[in-house]
């Protein structure tokens, strides 16, 4: 062959390469499920959960290929760690820097003005699904934050507003549905008894004549913020069923039964299963899409029908970008929702849980409800993942998280109230939830495996517990730096700097709305503030505040600072955590036991995970990575790149 016709035939099959590899309508056959299982910390699990009851996350963790750890954002908070997920940055470039953040532009507002770090309306910058979808790819997004519409990138230039404009175009296309369902709650969760309900004239039910031979129905009526449930309460022999409906008639209605609490183990079983159907609930006859269903769970029964327990949990509308994937998610889900009802278990709204003694139902009653939550969660991933066929799947579980907050404390030894037996109680509940985590997992495993997909399993931060609580604002108003009106409200007008939101200190500098630390000023008061966090001491005369971070020397290397930012962070002494409060006597207290995040993020309790699982990766360990890293890892394994904002690394010829 000569020179010339080489030369021709390798130009030839480079154009044809990059053909392949740029063309938008044949993009390139790797596909991928990112999923987010809240809270999760290696460590954390191998010490804390059997390998019999997490089989799914040993499996990955032993098989797949791993990161040593993944540092998450700083601070280590679910809002912004989900955005550095998803964007491949930190929240100096995304914008999202906490779960409860400064609202922009700073000129028009003041330090003290807020907006939810979970919202797209305090986005900056791209999330993967768009830069997949931009370039061709099938990308869906299950219950991710900073969703589903394009970003607010909240800034006074009109480049800020072209990328709005931008973003929301590419989401308008066909192939790129996400959802979000936390953005909109139309009503809690709930325990109904005889005392919350409007008893009525059972006559008054249509279709009550089928119930003959039955106990004679009682019927009542239920306010709730989706409008009224009409319920019948009737029995074969004794009051043990309850009918309910959108109106009193048994046309429609879905049946509550009374069952013992669920102990059979969760695997190779249906989930939830002694809950009712589903109904429907139309909260706007002129739009379909303002609908939401709730199932009921009947715990307890009188038999002489004088009283009950139904428990329903909350009703949220999981939005969509797109109205026509919104209604079919709708239709093939039935009733998605958020976070288990943890908080009604440790209200004691299941009865006494076993901190207080409690004999265990409470605690069957509450998994019940957990079970209901992966059963919805795995139905939105499952329908999702089949119906479209997607290149990219960002997805997401709440449990892990939910759970640990409430529990996982008990198990630390370090704690003073420390109580062995109800440790191993805790344990128990907290294994339990974490085998539906498990149990979740496995589906997406499965879902990747079908499909010859990988599964890239990641987190958003650890946990770690405590029972003290340092107060930041406190420490500055003592040190002068901070001011209360004659009400006990911070006083801008005379302060200095504050903690909005116990995670950081904003020095209240000029550029923000009622500022008054002119620029010259601000390196003196940084200063303040350091000596009064490093003063703190607590009961025992222990240093609180173990290091303070400076928020522009730290941009590149933690991705502190940024416009909705804070200017000073901090290292906490263990069991410790902290409060925005300023009301406090002392800047230090005794507090209840909490688990939790928001720490620094290099602290090894704060990291999770992220392997590389199926779709050609096999068992092996590289280096640490931190959570911006993964969606470019994810961009390049696809073939669509790095988000366009993305200052993280790709780290797949590590995970080859």
């Amino acid at each position: 062959m000569t020179v010339r016709l080489l030369t021709i035939v390798l130009f030839i099959s480079i154009a044809v390469f990059g053909l392949t590899a740029c063309n938008n309508s044949d993009p390139q056959e790797n596909r991928v499920i990112v999923v987010s299982m809240d809270g999760l910390n290696e460590v954390i699990l191998r010490n804390t959960l059997p390998e019999d009851r997490a089989p799914a996350f040993y499996e990955v963790f032993d098989q797949g290929m791993c990161a040593e750890y993944a540092q998450p954002a700083f601070p280590s908070l679910t809002a912004a760690s989900h955005a550095s997920i998803w964007m491949g940055a930190f929240g100096n470039v995304t914008g999202i820097t906490a779960n409860g953040q400064h609202r922009l532009p700073r000129s028009e507002n003041n330090v003290l003005d807020f907006l939810s770090g979970f919202s797209y309306e305090g986005l900056m910058a791209e999330p993967f699904w768009v830069t997949a979808a931009n370039q061709g790819f099938t990308a869906v997004g299950h219950q991710v934050t900073q969703a589903p519409f394009a970003g607010g990138f909240p800034a006074e230039d009109d480049a800020m507003s072209d990328r709005r404009s931008e973003q929301q175009e590419i989401l308008s296309r066909d192939h790129v549905p996400v959802f979000n369902g936390y953005n909109r709650q139309v009503m809690g969760d709930g325990v109904v008894t005889s005392a919350d309900v409007i008893w009525t004239d059972a006559a008054d039910w249509s279709g009550a004549e089928s119930l003959e031979g039955m106990m004679d129905p009682r019927a009542f009526t239920l306010e709730t913020p989706a409008g009224n449930l009409y319920g019948l309460f009737t029995g074969d022999g004794a009051y043990d069923r309850i009918f309910v409906n959108t109106s009193a008639s048994l046309d429609g209605a879905v049946e509550a039964r009374l069952h013992e609490p669920e102990t059979e183990s969760p695997r190779n079983r249906e989930l939830a299963r002694w809950f009712s159907e589903p109904l429907e609930l139309v909260m706007d006859e002129e739009d379909e899409l303002e609908r939401g269903w709730l199932r009921f769970r009947l715990f307890e029964a009188s038999s002489e029908g004088s009283d009950f327990m139904l428990y329903h949990p909350a009703m949220h509308v999981s939005e969509s970008n797109s109205s026509e994937a919104q209604r079919a998610y709708h239709d093939a889900v039935q009733g998605w929702f958020g976070n288990s009802s943890m908080r009604m278990w440790s209200n004691g709204g299941f009865g006494p849980t076993f901190e207080e003694g409690g004999d265990g139902t409470a605690e069957l009653r509450f998994l019940e409800t957990a079970e209901l939550l992966t059963k919805v969660f795995n139905r939105g991933s499952e329908w999702l993942w089949r119906n479209y066929d997607p290149a990219l799947m960002a997805d997401y579980f709440p449990l892990p998280d939910t759970i640990d907050h409430n529990v996982l404390g008990f198990l630390s030894t370090d704690y003073p109230g420390y109580d062995e037996e109800i440790a191993a109680k805790a344990a128990d509940l907290r294994t339990a939830g974490w085998e539906l985590a498990d149990i979740r997992l496995q589906l997406l495993m499965d879902l990747a495996d079908e499909a010859g997909a990988a599964i890239f399993v990641t987190g958003d931060h650890g946990m770690r517990s405590s029972w003290m609580q340092f107060h930041p604002n406190v420490a500055l108003r003592e040190a002068g730096l901070l001011t209360v009106d004659d009400d006990g409200n911070i006083d801008l007008s005379r302060t200095q700097a504050v903690s909005p939101n116990g995670y950081w200190i904003t020095i209240n500098t000029t550029d923000w709305q009622d500022g008054i630390v002119a620029p010259e000023d601000r390196e003196a008061v940084m200063d303040a503030v350091e000596e009064a966090l490093l003063a703190a001491r607590g009961v025992n005369g222990e240093q609180v505040i173990n290091r303070v971070y400076r928020a522009d020397e730290h941009a590149d290397d933690l991705g502190l600072s940024g416009p909705a930012g804070g200017d000073i962070y901090w290292n906490i002494t263990e069991g410790y955590r902290t409060s925005r409060s300023h009301r406090n006597r002392n800047a230090v207290n005794e507090t209840r036991l909490w688990t939790t995040h928001g720490y620094d993020s290099t602290d090894p309790d704060m990291y999770t995970a992220f392997c590389g699982y199926g779709g050609g990766f096999s068992a092996g360990r590289f280096g640490g990575v931190r959570t911006i890293d993964i969606a470019p890892t994810a961009g390049a394994y696809v073939g669509f790149g790095s988000p366009a904002d993305a200052t993280g690394r790709n780290v797949l010829d590590e995970m080859r």
